[in-house]
């Protein structure tokens, strides 16, 4: 396992087992520098948990952004449960990606094939779709 899993784990089993009630809300340092992650249409105004080293924090985007820590390697978790005919689904996806200051990112949560994804993309107005993949990042399995 990768060293910045195995620091995220610990506080990431803990949220976990204790329902992510009471986690405190992030809060950047003063003049630290941040990167923006804009969220896809169906995570928009999701409150996600979000990882800086080995600490965990509720994020609440703001108009369909969060920000984050510019230079740092973010973990993102996005807690989702779905119910009907009588079942119920639910998944708690993550991702890890290295960020870089003059870069901003795209989050995209999806189901596909009963199984819960999050995805970081690079925002890329070069690209013929607007992003381009993220070669930092790595998916936690839920």
């Amino acid at each position: 396992m990768m060293n910045h899993q195995r620091m995220a784990m610990p506080a990431l089993l803990a949220c976990v087992l204790a329902g992510c009630v009471g986690l405190p809300p992030y809060q950047p340092t003063a003049g630290a520098a941040m990167v923006d992650v804009k969220l896809s249409p169906n995570i928009r105004n999701d409150t996600m948990t979000l990882c800086v080293d080995g600490r965990c924090y509720s994020a609440h985007p703001s108009e369909g952004h969060l920000k984050v820590p510019a230079g740092e390697r973010v973990t993102l978790f996005r807690n989702f449960v779905a119910g009907g005919y009588q079942v119920t689904y639910s998944c708690y996806p993550g991702v890890s990606f290295q960020t870089q200051t003059d870069l901003a990112y795209y989050a995209d949560f999806e189901i596909r094939a009963n199984r819960c994804g999050f995805l970081v993309f690079r925002l890329d107005p070069a690209s013929r779709v607007g992003i381009a993949w993220e070669p930092s990042e790595r998916l936690i399995k839920s």
